[in-house]
């Protein structure tokens, strides 16, 4: 499989995840948390409390 195809294939699934799967897909690649903030292990302090922040005011 060239580069190409693995490409297409690739934005082809991505087009057709729910939100759900999109937000589990986060989730496991550790860059948000399971209550949808983002994870403090990669992201600035200040970047995480404005993703509480954010979290909040939709809530």
């Amino acid at each position: 499989m060239d580069i190409e195809e693995l490409t297409r294939k690739v934005k082809e699934r991505a087009a057709k995840r729910t939100d759900e799967e999109r937000f589990k897909l986060l989730v496991d690649a550790k860059i948000l948390t399971k209550n949808g903030t983002f994870n403090s292990r990669f992201f600035s302090k200040e970047t995480v409390e404005k993703s509480k922040e954010a979290k909040m005011a939709v809530s």
